[in-house]
């Protein structure tokens, strides 16, 4: 009788076991059911409005990828540096083989023009560095109340920051996106990219759009984009035959993206207007007034002359432009006695990606 009593537990037990293991299985088929698979799966089952509601609403939350871009620290805060441009126009034209002593003696010529500015005095340039981690967009966004009540879902995608390695980055990139498209069907999708990281998307959007042309994204938002530099770095890429117009036949809009804005500084040579892109906005046009005052102060009145330096270097200084799309750009320029406050984040980005959830009105 025990024996008996035993296999029938021990045939219980394993059955249960086979049960578990099988609706674990179907787990991830499970969560990705959406309100609108409903009706198909059970015809016969009529849902309370609420809960249709909201599945429905975990249908629109946003799902925001996140791409950062090289390292600060690398750009330095003074003149430009050649090495990234040259990095960019060998992964534009892979083919083509470029004069890179020649680009660099054109960027150091063009350097020596702004030397004077950091010459002298007790001012300390760095302290206007921003220091921006690999989790910066995420982190900055994440406390937004906008993105709160989304109930977005932030997706980093993390990579080396280096952009020598994009070759390797960019195929990881079209499998990550690919199943996060999956994983997530019938939610919007959204990508922040800031400086490399748009070069890095702007490639991966492509290529999936010929491996996966099913998935597809609402929205790419760049910020200080090297997809088309500066006016000034485009002059300086014509000493190597390259133009403006070469550099937009390569820079196109992906067929698999829904809209493209791009945010760009005039003060950031890192960025500029992407004619690809839908929408183009300058963050940097309120400072443009002061430049003339300060210039005249600079070279006409020697008692304001060291604070008029400093206080140009403030406004030009484009590591802060460059920082700026994520944590605004803030400067006391005290030889005009002026505050300038520039917010980009959280009136420019955060509407763009953040979808107010029905159980939030």
């Amino acid at each position: 009788m025990k024996t008996a009593k035993f296999i029938v537990l021990l045939a219980l037990t394993l059955s249960l076991g086979r049960f578990a293991a099988a609706e674990e299985a179907r787990a991830p088929e499970l969560k990705n059911i959406s309100a609108a698979d409903v009706p198909a799966l059970a015809p016969d089952v009529k849902m309370p409005a609420a809960a249709v509601d909201a599945l429905a609403a975990g249908d629109r939350a946003p799902v925001i990828i996140t791409v950062p871009g090289i390292r600060f620290n690398e750009l330095g805060w003074g003149p430009l540096e050649p090495h990234h441009f040259q990095s960019l126009l060998h992964f534009f034209f892979p083919k083509k083989d470029f004069d890179d002593a020649a680009l660099k003696a054109a960027f150091d010529e063009y350097n020596k023009q702004f030397d004077f500015l950091y010459q002298g005095g007790d001012f300390r340039p760095e302290e206007l560095m921003e220091k921006m981690p690999d989790n910066g967009i995420e982190a900055e966004l994440s406390v937004l109340p906008e993105i709160i009540a989304s109930k977005a879902t932030i997706i980093p995608f993390q990579w080396s920051r280096d952009p020598d390695e994009s070759n390797k980055v960019v195929p990881g990139f079209v499998e990550k996106l690919a199943g996060v498209y999956d994983t997530h069907k019938g939610r919007p999708i959204y990508i922040v990219a800031h400086s490399w990281g748009t070069v890095l998307m702007h490639e991966t959007l492509h290529r999936l759009a010929k491996s996966r042309p099913d998935v597809k994204v609402d929205k790419l938002i760049t910020i200080g984009s090297p997809l088309m530099p500066g006016n000034v770095v485009v002059k300086l890429f014509m000493k190597v035959q390259i133009s403006a117009e070469h550099l937009e036949k390569v820079v196109s809009k992906p067929v698999n993206l829904g809209t493209w804005k791009n945010l760009w500084a005039f003060r950031d040579p890192f960025s500029n207007r992407i004619k690809a892109a839908d929408e183009n906005v300058q963050v940097d046009e309120k400072v443009e007034k002061v430049e003339p005052t300060l210039i005249d102060l600079f070279l006409h009145n020697s008692a304001l002359r060291k604070l008029a330096r400093q206080d140009y270097v403030k406004v030009i200084n484009f590591g802060k432009w460059h920082a700026s799309y994520i944590y605004n750009y803030d400067a006391v320029l005290e030889s005009i006695n002026k505050e300038i406050d520039v917010h980009v984040l959280q009136p420019l980005i955060a509407p763009q990606i953040a979808v107010k959830s029905p159980e939030s009105n």
